[in-house]
């Protein structure tokens, strides 16, 4: 085929790979630019009648396995049966597939930035295209036999620009070795890359469906972790019997810096994955990698294990396949993910449609013992402070590293923050001139450019929760001054109600002195100058808000305007001179140098030194020390410690004041109802009985103006013959003594009123903090 360039409007742009039998090659129409990947047997005559079958299989499962997720066949153009005729000795049909522009899932493993697995998102889509894949073909009694890397390739929608996760599609290729298998059948040929074949296909005669199981569990694995599970630096005829020996719970068996064989129940700890994804991926793979290929995949053991679909419940002692459910259970998991400035730590949680924000709160207290009062969560998108009685669910957004942003109110960048260091950077780091095999070589290089870009990251989410807190603090301003005019406009309200009440002590005052003056109203009026006492201590209270309001005033101004001018160019003035990139640089060239070295290194247990890659280590720890010794001094940074304490003193503030402002009104209206009862208490002893109070001293009640007769004494003023005034008399006598009563319990009141309001009601204190 590398003769033929042209074949009617399609020309040969490259070849996509070569196999045992086959190869197979990108063709581009040159008008529509449509691409096809043609696949062809590479052999003649020698192929066996096994082969042909073998092939054969696998083109007529192809086109009968329409999934989404396993490579689609197209119809061969007319042009290729016979330009392509020379070239196909065995005369086999030639297979014609979608082509899928994004390489193979190995590429991707391959890739330096992966030495310890890929990004959690990343692994979630693939296990959820394998998943649905292999799902598909078990449920069609279908085998593949030959799952691995290799054979998953990457496909970018055609036309898509914006390539992100949720739009690639990962999907299977390679049916040559897949066999139906119904409830009857098993397989007895020995196929598959060794490294990925379940150990029953080199122990045992027969094997099921289960090999697919294993197969999965070792791609699951490795694109956590960015190697396999089971000493992988070893042949299957040497690990397998170190890996027989384990339990049920150790999903991993790996090889000590001295050569020790470890048995693990959790996953390598150098990986992109959060915590709660990584304990269900734990839980998964303990059923995916199971020895016994009868209890591998399923629920309990079983002597029917060839059974497929097997998704119910089956009689006697047989058991349920729950692989494929339970990988599909763990995937709809929700999970939110925070960075803590604070600590420089990423928190994560599983959460639901129900769980809120003060849940979560106290999720993070049990894990950091950060108070749940102290912490501060920001949304990354929209910088707003996040309610306690909001949905955790809106803010959950799996495209991102950080959704959350978490941060301690007493404090921006705790000290003493140590970084999580891998185990071999550790060891380069204490033994910077120790020699490495070929092993524990790859594992210092895979580690220390891991440590590199784990540390980039964080560096990345800082500078982020720095920016993401300047703006938080911009809208907090923003808010603080809403709030300050609605409780600005409560204090008019209330201001202008005791101008009404102060008017009224005012000409209150000037009234019943004139009448105290003329020893008028002396029995019945000595309750006002109480009342008028206490409405003037709470016209005084009012005036000293009114007075500490107006400074809060000018202080919140300042700091809102402080908040506007932002940290934007400090915080871009400062990246450049302290950033990875150098680093990173230096890590990457150390670890292609590295890999290129051991391909072509034949003697393995040499021993060497790696001063590229301890330098690498060293550089990344001395780097993130001297940020955070530096960032301490930044202007930037004390700007938002001084905002943040400023706005929360000031928040603080602002809920005192409209705390002290709604008591104020309610003793407002409490004295307004106390006096308008003792003006028209009084009111009602002057006009009740009017007419037959004319005998009356003056100090029981006074007379107006216009009932005096012009001429006449007062006190022969109202009187008239022939009627008995001496049972009127006693009666209004007895009706002022008892008014006297009521007022002195009303002076006891009002006396008590006044205590709680002395005493802990209107503290301004607040109002003069600094």
């Amino acid at each position: 085929m590398e003769d033929i360039i042209f074949i009617g409007d399609w020309v040969k742009d490259r070849v996509l790979g070569s196999g045992s039998f086959g190869t197979v090659v990108l063709w581009k129409h040159k008008e529509n630019e449509e691409k096809l990947a043609i696949k062809t047997c590479k052999w003649g005559d020698e192929l066996t009648t096994k082969h042909r079958e073998r092939w054969t299989k696998e083109v007529e499962m192809l086109q009968t396995c329409n999934h989404p997720n396993i490579v689609g066949t197209k119809t061969l153009p007319s042009d290729f049966i016979t330009g392509l005729s020379s070239v196909n000795p065995s005369k086999l049909p030639i297979l014609c597939m979608e082509y899928c522009g994004g390489g193979d899932l190995r590429q991707s493993l391959n890739s330096p930035d992966a030495s310890c697995g890929l990004k959690e998102v990343k692994v979630r889509k693939i296990l959820s295209d394998i998943g649905s894949a292999m799902r598909f073909l078990h449920s069609n009694k279908i085998t593949h036999r030959d799952l691995k890397p290799e054979n998953v390739v990457i496909h970018f929608p055609y036309g898509t620009k914006d390539v992100t996760e949720d739009k690639i599609i990962y999907k299977i290729i390679d049916l040559g070795y897949a066999k139906e298998i119904d409830s009857n059948s098993i397989c007895a040929s020995f196929v598959g890359t060794l490294q990925y074949l379940a150990p029953e296909i080199f122990y045992s005669k027969t094997y099921s469906n289960s090999v697919d199981f294993w197969s999965l569990g070792l791609l699951a694995f490795e694109i956590m972790c960015g190697t396999r599970p089971f000493l992988p630096f070893k042949t299957p005829v040497e690990w397998m019997p170190f890996v027989k020996k384990k339990q049920h719970d150790n999903i991993c068996v790996y090889e000590t810096f001295h050569g020790d064989i470890e048995y693990s129940n959790e996953i390598f700890a150098e990986n992109h994955i959060s915590q709660p994804f990584k304990k269900l991926m734990e839980d998964w793979l303990r059923v995916a990698l199971e020895w016994d290929p009868k209890l591998r995949g399923r629920d309990a053991p079983s002597k029917v294990t060839f059974n497929i679909p097997c998704e119910t419940k089956e009689v006697g002692n047989s058991s349920k396949v729950i692989i494929f459910e339970m990988l599909q259970n763990i995937l709809s998991k929700k999970i939110i993910k925070i960075y803590s400035l604070s600590t420089l730590t990423q928190l994560a949680y599983d959460i639901d449609s129900s769980t809120k924000i003060i849940t979560l709160k106290e999720m993070i207290f049990k894990d950091t013992d950060l108070p749940v009062e102290d912490q501060l969560i920001i949304c990354h998108t929209n910088y707003i402070h996040l309610n306690n009685d909001e949905q955790v669910i809106k803010y959950w957004n799996e495209n991102v590293v950080a959704m959350l942003f978490l941060y301690n109110k007493k404090h921006i960048i705790q000290e003493n923050n140590s970084p999580i260091v891998p185990k071999a950077v550790q060891r380069c780091l204490e033994h910077p001139k120790a020699l490495y095999n070929f092993k524990n070589s790859q594992t210092l290089h895979r580690n220390g450019l891991y440590f590199v870009i784990t540390q980039m990251e964080v560096y990345d989410l800082l500078i982020n929760a720095l920016f993401a807190r300047a703006e938080s603090l911009k809208q907090e301003g923003r808010q603080l001054l809403l709030k300050h005019n609605d409780i600005d406009k409560q204090i008019g309200k209330l201001y202008a109600k005791i101008e009404i009440i102060k008017t009224m002590i005012d000409s209150g005052e000037k009234h019943i002195t004139g009448l105290q003056e003329n020893n008028m109203g002396t029995n019945i009026l000595g309750g006002f100058s109480k009342l008028f006492k206490d409405g003037q201590e709470l016209a005084d209270k009012v005036e000293m808000l009114t007075t500490a309001w107006a400074q809060l005033s000018i202080r919140l101004q300042s700091a809102a305007r402080r908040s506007n001018e932002g940290i934007s160019t400090d915080l871009n003035n400062f990246v450049p001179r302290n950033n990875y990139q150098g680093i990173f640089a230096n890590g990457y060239k150390a670890f292609v140098s590295q890999k290129k070295s051991d391909f072509y290194n034949s003697n393995r247990e040499k021993e060497k030194q790696c001063p590229e890659i301890v330098r690498v280590c060293y550089d990344t720890l001395k780097l993130r020390s001297k940020i955070l010794q530096d960032m301490q001094n930044q202007q930037f940074l004390l700007k938002l410690k001084d905002l943040s304490i400023e706005f929360d003193k000031i928040s603080d503030i602002i809920m005192k004041v409209e705390k002290n402002i709604n008591s104020l009104s309610k003793y407002l209206a409490e004295f307004t109802e106390e006096f308008t009862k003792c003006i028209w208490s009084t009111i009602t002893v002057v006009v009740r009985d009017a007419d037959n109070i004319s005998e009356l001293p003056y100090s029981v009640v006074s007379y107006q103006k216009k009932d005096f007769k012009i001429g006449q004494p007062v006190t022969n003023y109202g009187q008239q013959s022939n009627i008995n005034y001496n049972n009127d008399i006693k009666s209004v006598v007895a009706e002022s003594l008892k008014l006297r009563q009521n007022q002195t319990t009303l002076c006891e009141k009002l006396n008590s009123q006044k205590n709680i309001l002395q005493n802990s009601v209107f503290d301004f204190s607040f109002l003069k903090e600094n």
